[in-house]
């Protein structure tokens, strides 16, 4: 027996794990070296010590009753996780086995034998991957898991009275930018000022996630109504476009905001996602905007997702087609370009305008395939007309330019049709001139270095059409009709157009005044110096089977040179000035 006993105490002693031996009442009969260093105190200090004093408050009340269960004999041992108090203050996590041993020779008195073993950094590490499941790296924000989580805990508590449970779904404006112009760090640091703003404009109760990107959901539960919920709305839009200063820049960030109430039947997925309309409205209302979601909103998504669907399909099938409409010289009335404008011959609804479509392609990412197909047969349309050397114009999206490799696709239009890149115009709004990034602008330059023109587009309605202008190789623009709709008006619309017929005149540039319907306007646009010109009154956008204009001629067919062909842009053709044949010549 005394052998025994001797190899319990070596044991006990010498174990890599702390072992305690406790009295009836719960005090250190005695400890090893191995557990006061779990402790942080000396095994001197820790005898006759009680093990409430180092046991975390919170799980104090489970191990007394445990404790008690193993006295009566209920269970021969238990083991639990639980939290003990360093003497720094620290909590310490242990896995803590805890067995009944008798401690006289009649088997009244009992002792407890725990066993304790440290598994603080196991925890740790167990809570960093659900840390890491759940909350974003970036903001420490909750991810969508727990976002969803949540929102369905809030859903189901919920009970039909005053007090509601509202879902606002925020999208940063012009996040992109940010990153394109002051880099990824830069948007990060943006994003994080963000998520702190949103916290601070929140009440302490209410959940803020991020779901990845540039988007935000906050959860708002017990909330007195629409109205109310709308003003925490409004609350956090005004929190977030405070001006930000960062690198020497001053930012001012904005979202756009949409809101949505929980309803009976509604499911936490579902409740995202129509906030998620909502901010979808907002943001094509123009930004920095909020809206709150109703049901028209679904069926205009729904519908949305319908007309993306069948697009897909329209660009893979060739119901895409392409019209022409006529740019001529105020001069001479003489056609000397066409504006290729797509339209999609839609199976079932017949043709339709690019309204109807564009913009959803440029939400879905269709633009650049719909861009390719609408550039392809402009090269063809000018290949068929050998004898027209005019030029077309194509619009192209600022998403066609950059990454999508514009001028490769251009290339590959040219080289398949054989036209000529001197007869190709590109249409490109100021504002995506002036946003253009590094990859864009290199994209453009390859596109001159081609010798494709490049125009801007609905000159006047961007954010700075002379810095657009002056710091691009354009050749050159087009009056955005809103000031064709003013001519007359002897006023801004008028100063306007004359201003800018003479800056075109003055940078060497051929420009186009846009939506000219009434022959009052046509006169108004001569009378200010414009050379030519584009709208209804000089004829529609029509199929390139219904132009003649260039076609070769038939052998042995009566020939009308007027009406077969025109040849803009060449010394010699047409009576214009001289700063539009030097343009031609480029």
């Amino acid at each position: 027996m005394t052998a025994q006993h001797d190899l319990f105490g070596l044991t006990f002693r010498d174990s890599p794990i702390g072992m305690v031996i406790l009295d009836q009442g719960g005090r250190y009969v005695a400890v090893n070296e191995a557990f006061a260093r779990i402790l942080g105190r000396s095994v001197e200090a820790l005898d006759g010590r009680h093990f409430a004093e180092h046991t975390h408050p919170d799980d104090l009340p489970r191990d007394v009753e445990l404790m008690n269960r193993l006295a009566s004999g209920e269970v021969p041992f238990y083991q639990v996780h639980k939290r003990l108090v360093h003497c720094d203050g620290d909590t310490i996590w242990a896995r803590v086995t805890v067995s009944d041993a008798i401690a006289d020779n009649d088997g009244t008195l009992h002792h407890y034998v725990a066993q304790v073993e440290d598994i603080t950094e196991i925890r740790r590490a167990r809570d960093l991957l659900e840390r890491r499941a759940l909350y974003d790296h970036l903001t420490g924000l909750a991810n969508r898991t727990l976002l969803i989580e949540r929102l369905e805990q809030a859903i189901e508590s919920h009970e039909p009275r005053a007090a509601t449970v509202a879902c606002i779904f925020l999208d940063v404006d012009h996040f992109k930018l940010v990153n394109d112009s002051l880099g990824h760090d830069a948007g990060d640091t943006l994003l994080e000022e963000i998520a702190k703003r949103i916290q601070g404009a929140v009440r302490a109760g209410d959940t803020v996630a991020r779901l990845g990107g540039d988007e935000f959901v906050v959860i708002v539960e017990d909330i007195m109504g629409v109205d109310a919920a709308t003003a925490v709305l409004n609350g956090i839009a005004a929190a977030v476009s405070q001006p930000f200063h960062m690198d020497g820049h001053e930012l001012v960030p904005s979202v756009s905001g949409g809101l949505a109430m929980v309803a009976p039947g509604l499911s936490a997925e579902s409740l995202v996602r129509n906030a998620d309309i909502a901010m979808c409205v907002a943001k094509h209302g123009g930004r920095a905007r909020v809206e709150v979601f109703d049901e028209s909103m679904r069926a205009t998504a729904v519908t949305k997702l319908s007309i993306e669907s069948e697009l897909r399909t329209a660009i893979r099938e060739g119901e895409l087609v392409v019209h022409y409409q006529p740019v001529v010289d105020l001069e001479t009335h003489e056609t000397v370009a066409f504006e290729a404008l797509v339209r999609w011959q839609h199976p079932v609804r017949g043709l339709l305008l690019p309204d109807e479509f564009i913009p959803i392609s440029e939400d879905a990412n269709l633009v650049i395939p719909l861009g390719s197909v609408v550039l392809h047969e402009a090269c063809e349309f000018l290949a068929a007309r050998p004898l027209f050397t005019g030029r077309v114009f194509v619009n192209v999206s600022t998403r066609q330019i950059g990454a999508a490799g514009l001028a490769e696709v251009v290339r590959s239009a040219l080289e398949a049709t054989g036209a000529s890149p001197h007869q190709l115009g590109l249409e490109i709004t100021e504002s995506g001139m002036l946003l253009a990034t590094a990859s864009a602008r290199a994209d453009l330059k390859a596109l001159t270095d081609l010798g494709v023109d490049l125009i801007l587009d609905d000159f006047g309605t961007g954010y700075s059409a002379l810095s657009s202008v002056l710091q691009n190789p354009v050749s050159g623009l087009k009056l955005a009709r809103e000031f064709t709709l003013r001519l007359g008006d002897r006023g801004t619309g008028d100063r306007i157009s004359m201003a800018v017929a003479g800056l075109t005149r003055s940078l060497n540039m051929y420009g186009v005044i846009e939506g000219i319907e009434t022959e009052a306007q046509f006169a108004i646009a001569r009378r200010h110096g414009w050379q030519l010109g584009q709208g209804f009154l000089f004829g529609h956008a029509v199929p390139a089977s219904e132009i003649t204009l260039g076609l070769p001629v038939a052998h042995g067919a009566p020939t009308d040179q007027d009406d077969a062909v025109t040849v803009p842009f060449t010394e010699g053709t047409l009576p214009m000035p001289t700063w539009l044949e030097e343009v031609g010549q480029r």
